[in-house]
């Protein structure tokens, strides 16, 4: 029998232990490689941007709930708290709070389920680059607010990307920082979280991108998988 490669998958961004561990031991040569970084806003530096009349908060980020915890018994919980993704939303849950998740993991379908619900003074906790635009798709009569909770910071190397077969995005910012220095020469599967990101690797150039019907790991781990299996 002969021993065939092991798909060589860089992931543009940091990975948990466990996680690099699970793609590893399933079969792949598995690289995270960073090219953002963050850092969080202190809550004394934001809280008084917090409009008086609030009927909603909206998390498109986990690190935007990391960047509320420390501030959460500080701050009036609204009646309805959205979260983009299960994993957003399980970290809300964490501190006790009620969230409801759009049908699909997308602002465009949350903008949707908010117009239904007529919801008009809304706050986005959010970093300095947010996720679509929810001020268009919200349209007139909603007040919405960006609270900007952490910042992300482009972190831009250069890389011989002829080494990987397949190269994974979690956001538009990683593909922004990548594309400053470096080129896929066509051998290697783009692997794009979600239909915003998949939109900006469009936009630089990358081609046949494969994006998970569900924005959350899991779902990107079982779309690369299957296509190398």
């Amino acid at each position: 029998m002969i021993n065939q490669k092991k798909p060589n998958i860089l992931f543009t961004t940091q990975l948990k232990k466990d996680r690099l561990a699970a793609l590893q031991s399933s079969g792949f040569s598995v690289e995270a490689v960073p090219f953002i970084t963050f850092e969080y806003v202190i809550p004394a530096m934001w809280i008084s941007q917090l409009p008086d009349k609030i009927d909603t908060w909206i998390f498109t980020s986990k690190k935007a709930v990391k960047a509320l915890k420390p501030a959460i018994n500080d701050l009036n919980v609204p009646d309805h708290i959205f979260a983009v993704g299960s994993k957003t939303a399980e970290k809300l849950e964490s501190l006790n709070l009620e969230v409801t998740i759009p049908d699909e993991y997308n602002v465009a379908a949350l903008a949707k389920k908010m117009k239904d619900l007529d919801l008009r003074d809304v706050v986005h906790f959010c970093g300095n680059l947010k996720a679509g635009d929810l001020n268009k798709l919200l349209g007139e009569g909603t007040n919405l607010t960006s609270v900007e909770v952490y910042r992300t910071k482009l972190a831009p190397h250069t890389l011989n990307t002829s080494n990987y077969d397949g190269i994974v995005f979690m956001s538009p910012s990683a593909v922004e920082s990548f594309s400053e220095r470096n080129e896929v020469n066509g051998t290697a599967q783009i692997f794009c979280i979600g239909t915003t990101t998949e939109e900006a690797a469009k936009e630089a150039g990358f081609k046949d991108c494969i994006t998970p019907e569900y924005s959350t790991l899991d779902s990107l781990t079982e779309s690369i998988q299957t296509y190398f299996n």
